[in-house]
């Protein structure tokens, strides 16, 4: 190019941008609608060259226009397209990075998350992130590092668009192949996206899922739930999916949780199917024919055979788990034929592939039927009658021994009953069923038969007669209180399990319990905040924990300290008790545990003093990974809400089911992170009041919310007047079978105004002993200013080895004359100096309120003249107002010394004459500095509501 025409070009280049300065977004859609017209395709030299080497200053124009004008800009379709051009151009990448230094990731990710964008401009933002993406790993986890996973997410989530979705599920397949820490993040969101409505997002997470599972070395148990739920599907294509994910799993460490749901959902809850068939899915089932829980089983059904038919280990483990009961029980399925064709393909499998299995099956039919089945396993169904029906779901065949273990047809009856008995997992009142049918089907094998059969119900009988009617009752109580079915154990971790990862607070001992490599310390951190948040909150804790571990980070560092230096720490913490508990544990690891923490739970509860059953289950948890539940009051309140356990909390019979449910439902593999989200839930969720039901992860495992559901239906329908049969039906599914004699039920009626608040009722607390107690502020001066005279309480009993002022309980209503004279003669005691009841000066009273005590502080003061008046006892010091305010002194002191200052001032509180104002002055002082107080806050928007007008002109004297 000559010299001429490239003067020309910057010229043109020049009066190009110039326009562009200058111009309103008219003229500026026209330049851009050019730019697209004559540019769509250029590469970067191409564009260098028309541009004259200062494409980038109309690139940044460009982007800061889109930046200031995309969330109300009219013309934002044509600024992304406009970049688009700049971002594709191949062969170098100057234009994309000058565009993500000016912050375009970020722009593009808003597109996406604002509501009120079009979608068409949110299809350009998506294919502009896909082409950054694609640019190479930095620009992948810049992305990631921008939030950008959860924004796309969130996007595919809402949007209708299937070609919106098909680009997200490539923009997030693009990121999963990046820096592989953001991997787990990315898999974490598309879990989360499996609950969408929408068919085609969930067939293109599913697609996109199997591609990150590929690249990931572990699955999470958080896939298994939705995953499942997924299988009921009426949409072909997305069933497809979840199936082929399913076999995906099969060799990753979920694989027992997920064969357990699979077999679970062969036999759906009873009281799910027909809660379903009333409530929400009765037009589904009205439109297509099919419950959502039956498509679901037939999906399960299918899962199952292609797993057995891949895998002759798995076809084992499927037997050992008890998959031919549950097959058998789908086949006789009326209500559903696909579910029946499927169970009966799987079962054709198992089996061909196992002939003992055969035979336990023929004998499970008969004869003719199992002949049909054989034929024609896919036709099957068709030969079912409503008789043959019920036979396959009653079933009750035990093939979890593996197949050569097989019981042979010429079984006697002795050991067919003791072949039940082996059994685990049936109650008592299926085995007493399952001998009864025994016995029917005995009677045609000779009077010898039966009387070997008859013995053996007698023997039954008898044992049954000793457990009474109350055990009986207890077991029909428990599985209603309880959770029977394994599948809804599982879904209940991973939703829960999910919920914390996403909404737990960061807090420094879970952040220590994390980080610390060190397994002794670790226990030592978790052992300390455990016993820190007895009966304290959260927010409260962390400042003192923070302190606590700067100055002792090891076990061995606090048995080194002093009781009086733990007291100085813990001071204001309340329950005084807590922290001499910790250092006595301390200095036992220390001299007799050789300085090394315990490491099981029995060892905890065994070795430290003031670990309970919590405590020991907690630390051992969290900090050690032990497979145990923990039950503290957040616990306590979420388990008896989700399985309707309304009895005294604290009764030995509830204790004990909340802890054999806490021990049931904790994850095997996260039991410390699950047992921080009960409590979590509880904390934050699941509250004593005002519970947050609709934010609940677990909800659709909780009775009592379902419960309030119906209770609510009910009325609404007897305020219309349309109250119907069915409905009263679905109320029967939330009583307890024998809520009369149920130790778990509630003994007090329902009540509708608590709804949830129903469980558990706790018993009326007892009213706190009302103590009152005289105490006196001893000062005299100091060579460093005011010294004030305190005492140690002894080493047991109410906040022990603290120190306080000197005190007096007093035992009986006494005169002012009496209390003053009691409370010299204490005074006098410690000092060793005689002091008159006219130096006592009366300043006011204080209540402090102890877990059980309500304490009235009288108090008094007294100002010493002489300034080498020493103490005469070895438990009493003076102290200066810096170490007051550092000493080991319970909040009750702190109370003292609050009212003392604010009437102990000479200037304001002393009258003419030397004498103080009496106690009506200084109550009238307190409400005028009270009022000013309310109205100063009311001023700088306190916490009192203002009015409409205050409101106003607060906000008017502000701006102005």
């Amino acid at each position: 190019m000559s010299a001429r025409e490239q003067q020309a070009n910057i010229g043109k280049v020049l009066g190009f941008l110039r326009e562009w300065d200058r111009g309103d977004g008219s003229v500026r859609s026209r330049m851009l609608s050019t730019f697209l017209t004559e540019n769509a395709g250029r590469t970067f030299y191409e564009l260098e060259l028309e541009f004259a080497q200062v494409a980038s200053l109309f690139l940044a124009r460009l982007t800061t226009w889109m930046r200031l004008t995309y969330m109300f800009g009219k013309f934002l379709g044509l600024q992304l397209k406009a970049i688009g051009i700049f971002l594709s151009t191949s062969n170098h990448d100057q234009y994309l990075m000058e565009f993500l230094g000016d912050g375009g990731v970020l722009i593009l990710l808003d597109i996406l998350s604002h509501s009120l964008i079009k979608e068409d401009d949110k299809a350009e933002a998506l294919r502009l992130l896909l082409a950054v993406s694609n640019s190479g790993r930095e620009c992948k986890e810049l992305i990631c590092e921008s939030h950008g996973v959860r924004v796309i997410a969130e996007y595919l989530f809402v949007t209708k668009k299937a070609d919106n979705q098909q680009t997200a599920g490539a923009l997030l397949e693009s990121l999963s192949h990046g820096n592989p820490k953001y991997q787990d993040q990315i898999y974490k969101n598309l879990i989360a996206l499996t609950t969408c409505a929408s068919p085609k997002v969930q067939q293109v997470v599913l697609h996109t899922l199997r591609t990150v599972q590929l690249k990931l070395k572990t699955a999470d148990d958080s896939i298994v739930a939705p995953l499942l739920n997924m299988l009921r599907t009426l949409h072909p294509e997305v069933q497809h999916e979840a199936i082929n994910l399913i076999l995906d799993l099969k060799r990753q460490d979920v694989k027992a949780t997920l064969l357990s749901g699979l077999l679970a959902l062969l036999r759906p809850v009873t009281e799910e199917v027909q809660e379903r068939q009333i409530t929400e899915e009765a037009e589904m089932m009205k439109a297509t024919g099919s419950l959502p829980v039956f498509v679901q089983q037939a999906a399960a059904a299918k899962a199952i055979r292609l797993l057995a038919e891949e895998d002759q280990e798995l076809s084992r483990e499927l037997l050992s788990l008890g998959v031919i009961q549950r097959l058998l029980y789908a086949m006789g399925n009326r209500d559903h034929t696909d579910a029946q064709i499927q169970a009966s393909l799987a079962l054709e499998h198992f089996v061909r592939s196992f002939p003992r299995i055969g035979e336990h099956v023929q004998r499970v039919m008969g004869s003719a039927l199992f002949a049909a089945f054989m034929n024609r396993a896919d036709a099957f169904h068709m030969k079912v009658d409503k008789r043959q029906a019920e036979t396959l779901l009653s079933n009750q065949t035990d093939t979890t021994q593996p197949p050569d273990g097989h019981i042979g047809g010429d079984a006697s009856p002795h050991e067919v009953n003791k072949t039940v008995l082996r059994s685990g997992q049936r109650s008592k009142k299926s085995h007493w069923c399952l001998i009864m049918n025994r016995l029917r089907s005995a009677m045609s094998k000779g009077q010898r038969a039966r009387q070997e059969i008859v013995g053996t119900t007698t023997t039954v009988t008898r044992k049954r007669s000793k457990t009474a009617v109350k055990e009986e009752n207890a077991t029909n109580a428990s599985s209603y209180h309880s959770f029977s079915e394994p599948a809804d154990v599982v879904r209940l971790r991973s939703q829960l399990l999910s919920w914390y990862d996403e909404e737990k607070r960061e807090l420094p001992w879970r952040t220590l319990a994390v980080t610390e490599s060190d397994l002794n310390i670790r226990t030592y951190a978790v052992w300390v905040s455990e016993i820190m948040l007895q009966q304290t909150q959260v927010s409260t804790v962390k400042d003192y924990y923070n302190r606590w571990m700067k100055r002792w980070p090891t076990v061995q560092d606090l048995a080194a300290a002093t009781l009086e230096e733990v007291n100085q720490m813990w001071a204001g913490l309340g329950y005084y008790s807590r922290g001499r508990r910790l250092h006595e544990g301390a200095q036992k690891v220390v001299s007799e545990l050789k300085g090394q923490m315990p490491q099981t739970v029995d060892d905890l509860l065994k070795s430290l003093p003031g670990v309970g059953r919590y405590t020991a289950a907690a630390v051992g948890s969290i900090a050690l990974g032990q497979v145990t539940g923990a039950v503290d009051g957040n616990v306590i309140r979420v388990l008896c809400r989700l399985r309707a356990i309304g009895a005294d909390s604290t009764s030995p019979a509830v204790t004990e089911a909340l802890w054999n449910l806490a021990n049931m439902l904790v994850d095997p593999e996260r039991a410390g992170d699950f047992n921080q989200a009960m409590m979590e839930l509880g904390a934050r969720v699941c509250t004593p009041k005002g519970p947050l039901c609709s934010q609940c992860p677990v909800q659709p495992h909780c009775r009592s919310y379902h419960k309030v559901h119906v209770k609510q239906e009910q009325n609404s329908k007897k305020l219309l007047g349309k109250l119907n049969k069915k409905i009263s039906v679905l109320s029967d599914i939330e009583d307890c079978m024998n809520s009369g004699t149920c130790q778990l039920c509630p003994s007090e009626p329902w009540d509708d105004e608590l709804g949830v608040q129903n469980f558990p009722r706790k018993p009326a607390k007892k009213a706190p002993r009302v103590e009152r107690t005289l105490t006196c502020v001893v000062t005299r001066t100091g060579e460093e200013g005011d010294e004030y005279l305190l005492v140690q309480r002894p080493n047991k009993g109410l906040l022990a080895g603290l120190w306080e002022f000197p005190s007096l309980l007093l035992q009986e209503e006494h005169s002012e004359v009496k209390q003053k004279r009691s409370l010299c003669d204490e005074i006098s005691r410690v000092l060793g100096a005689r002091l008159t009841e006219s130096l006592l000066q009366y300043v006011g009273e204080v209540v402090h309120i102890f877990s059980h005590i309500r304490q009235t502080y009288v108090v008094y003061s007294v100002r010493l003249e002489e300034r080498d008046t020493q103490t005469q006892t070895e438990n009493a010091q003076w102290l200066t107002r810096p170490a007051l305010q550092d000493a080991a002194v319970s909040t009750g002191q702190k109370k003292i010394v609050k009212l003392f200052d604010s009437v102990d001032d000479p200037k304001e509180k002393t009258s003419k004459g030397g004498k103080r104002q009496n106690s009506s002055s200084l109550k009238s002082d307190k409400k005028l500095q009270t009022s000013k107080k309310a109205r100063l806050a009311a001023a700088n928007g306190g916490s009192r509501q203002l009015s409409l007008s205050s409101f106003f002109k607060t906000v008017k004297e502000e701006c102005g």
